[in-house]
């Protein structure tokens, strides 16, 4: 990666520490944290505003918080069940997944009651979704993020790495094609890292809001990503550029039928 590339995603993730101790942050007190000039804290702001994560004021900037997971099930709600359902043929009967929480990986839980299958999940509502079907469910420990009303932190990812599973289904807030896998923080990204690390395949599954978006803590580079499932919705030069990365792209468009595969690694 490119050395002003990393410095930026350095920036990136110190302003939104900084945020995360303060309701709003100066454009004068960044520049001193980050050691920039004003016009190069600006264009950072700039950067985060459009990824969703900050929203500028006169003179600074305020966090976006991250809406409750019911909140959120409203959003993207058609692309989010396309996405859903262009993965499911990717879940073998008989096999152990991992489910990671989130509100899309929600909408393919929803899809697998049927199927005899062990789901390994840090999410209760997957969970809750999934007790009554035929799979058998395993539920890891860990601390409670209250907005996904998931388990997250080190206890987390130490439950999943007692685990082996054929294909890790994952959400994620933020993929891009040189940044990578990216979370919100450091509990979050050790909780995916574990998923993703005892997999035999990881399956990203991203609306197109999420796609070109770099957040505060890396996870993983394109090449531990086997497939990304995204929608219709997506830009497409972010699809050209993961599937450049070597990475498989499958487009669900919720008006149009099947998805599409852009490609990548077999």
């Amino acid at each position: 990666m490119p050395a002003h590339k990393t410095l930026k995603i350095a920036r990136h993730a110190q302003i939104q520490t900084a945020l995360r101790g303060s309701d709003a942050v100066s454009v004068r007190e960044l520049t001193e944290l980050l050691g920039v000039s004003e016009a190069t804290v600006r264009r950072d702001l700039e950067d985060l505003e459009r990824s969703g994560v900050v929203r500028r004021t006169h003179g600074g900037a305020v966090p976006v918080r991250e809406l409750p997971l019911p909140d959120r099930e409203g959003r993207q709600v058609a692309e989010k069940r396309a996405i859903a359902t262009a993965a499911l043929p990717l879940v073998r009967p008989g096999s152990t997944c991992f489910l990671g929480g989130g509100t899309t990986t929600l909408q393919l839980a929803e899809l697998l009651g049927g199927l005899d299958l062990t789901v390994v999940t840090n999410s209760i509502p997957i969970a809750s979704s999934l007790a009554d079907g035929r799979a058998r469910v395993i539920v890891i420990g860990g601390t409670l993020r209250t907005p996904e009303l998931s388990m997250i932190g080190p206890r987390a990812a130490e439950a999943i790495r007692a685990y082996r599973a054929e294909t890790a289904f994952l959400g994620a807030p933020a993929l891009d094609p040189v940044s990578g896998f990216t979370q919100d923080g450091d509990a979050e990204a050790a909780t995916d890292l574990a998923f993703l690390e005892m997999a035999r395949a990881t399956v990203m599954l991203v609306d197109h809001t999420k796609l070109g978006r770099v957040s505060t803590t890396f996870v993983a580079d394109l090449d531990s990503i086997h497939t990304v499932v995204t929608d219709a919705g997506a830009h497409p030069s972010d699809v050209e550029a993961l599937s450049e990365a070597g990475t498989r792209v499958v487009v669900a468009d919720p008006a149009a039928g099947p998805a599409t595969d852009d490609g990548g690694r077999a």
